[in-house]
């Protein structure tokens, strides 16, 4: 087995959308009254500001935009603003539901429709906080990057052939088949990284309002499961067929650590906070597993049709990607909030990836490739949110992502959301929340001149996405 390919694999894709269900309940009392920040007067006597129940907007939505819709493999994002809710104890738990709705529009110059190739997919979320004003501490366990794509409704059932007789990385060498011995075509695509993390907040209060910094530790595995079809000729550089097999792969990297550290600065009493968070990448590598080659039809007689041969697989090494998070909400007016986000993510990690199988007594040894070479991404959000009493908020926003597709790869052009979601407060412990998700996602395209191995187009697609969350507060 030739050495594994480092090639970074900036884990993104059709990412899910982001949260957006507003806690806005408190609002009206906050804005009825406009005293000086960090302090109020009773008497004539300083009070210090109550802390109003509310939280930065958590924006739920669908496949590439908006935190888990955004630009790439992007999915949930760890639930750290429970460290601001009020109580002692509060645990969360939601469940996104994201439909992408991307296919392609031709294929090698072949004109037609041939199915949505992103597949729809659930996240969950969940987090577990206790605190008080002072200090916090916040468990989470959330799917932060995944992506499914199976391009069996294209021509022939997969994407077009590649030479899979080598290891190279380069788009030249994939698409030269004068020497091939072996190519493959690329039938399904999948991977997943789970993240668990611990996230701490240290508070400050001040006349001129309140401070916190915040930080914590996470582990992220990963997980790749792939299927190719794959034809060996009689000799290389001799486009004659003796076997046609189907391989089937999956690959594990273990758990992996990064970090995250941010600060927040809040007047409470305008229902004012600005919070910036950053999250460090995180290299997977070692990722190896088993898979199965499985003969569909053969010249060769010790190779009937039907013979399954075990395969050693790899993939290369993978990065999900740095990013930077920035979200600020504000009162305007009585019972109503102004919200915006804003995500900076380094997608331009994400190049090239291989997957390689190997198993010397059968003399297997292949690969199949695909190349992204990415540019980063970057996801802005504006809306408003209202409280209709005590116990009803909603909230509606746009936004907008920077596609990252450069020509190598077209799945991720920009995207334009509409997103809303309300709340539903029973009492003082407990919340639900529903909300949901449209995109618009404009066309693009792919070609060999831009370092894809095919060419292909993309119209002008949707994405669609429901999110619901229960919080409860001791």
């Amino acid at each position: 087995m030739e050495k594994k390919s480092e090639v970074k694999f900036a884990l993104c894709c059709i990412c899910a959308v982001g949260q957006f269900c507003t806690r806005l309940d408190g609002l009206d009392d906050a804005m009825q009254s406009r005293k000086r920040p960090g302090v109020g007067r009773v008497g004539g006597e300083p009070m210090p500001i109550h802390r109003k129940n509310m939280s930065i907007a958590l924006v739920l939505v669908a496949a590439s935009s908006t935190s888990a819709l955004a630009g790439g493999f992007q999915r949930g994002t760890a639930d750290t603003d429970i460290l601001f809710e009020p109580g002692t104890v509060n645990t969360r738990a939601s469940l996104t539901y994201i439909d992408p709705r991307r296919g392609f529009t031709s294929i090698d110059g072949q004109d037609g429709d041939f199915d949505n190739y992103t597949g729809d997919y659930l996240i969950p979320n969940y987090a577990i906080s206790l605190g008080n004003d002072v200090f916090g501490c916040a468990a989470t366990a959330t799917e932060s990057f995944a992506a499914e794509a199976d391009y069996s409704g294209a021509p022939g059932g997969a994407l077009p052939m590649q030479v899979s007789s080598t290891q190279s990385t380069s788009t030249a060498d994939r698409t030269n088949f004068t020497t091939a011995s072996s190519v493959s075509r690329t039938q399904r695509l999948a991977f997943d990284s789970q993240e668990l993390g611990l996230t701490c907040r240290v508070s400050y209060q001040a006349e001129s309002g309140r401070y916190s910094l915040l930080g914590g530790v996470f582990v992220e595995d990963f997980h790749f499961e792939g299927t190719s079809l794959g034809t060996t000729y009689i000799a290389p550089g001799v486009p004659f067929p003796v076997v046609n097999s189907r391989i089937d792969v999956e690959s594990d990297g273990g758990y992996k650590a990064g970090f995250r550290i941010g600060a927040a600065y809040e007047i409470p009493e305008y229902a004012l906070r600005i919070q910036a968070m950053y999250r460090s990448e995180v290299k997977h590598d070692e990722i190896e597993g088993d898979g199965t080659v499985t003969i569909l039809n053969s010249l060769v007689q010790t190779l009937p049709a039907g013979t399954v041969i075990p395969v050693d697989s790899y993939f290369s090494e993978a990065t999900s990607p740095q990013f930077v998070d920035i979200k600020a909400q504000t009162g305007i007016a009585p019972g109503w909030l102004l919200l915006g986000s804003f995500r900076w993510t380094d997608w331009s990690t994400n190049e090239v990836s291989v997957s390689s199988i190997s198993n010397a007594a059968a003399g297997i040894s292949s690969s199949s490739f695909a190349p992204y070479h990415w540019r980063d991404g970057y996801t802005a959000q504006i809306g408003v949110g209202h409280a209709f009493n005590d116990q009803i908020s909603a909230a509606v926003a746009v936004g907008f992502d920077s596609g990252v597709s450069t020509g190598a790869e077209t799945t991720y052009t920009d995207l334009y959301t509409l997103s809303g979601g309300v709340s539903f407060k029973a009492n003082k412990m407990a919340e639900l929340r529903f909300g949901g998700v449209v995109g618009y996602w404009t066309n693009g395209d792919q070609s060999t001149s831009q370092d894809s191995y095919y060419d292909a187009t993309v119209g002008d697609d949707m994405v669609y996405g429901v999110n619901a969350s229960f919080r409860l507060t001791f």
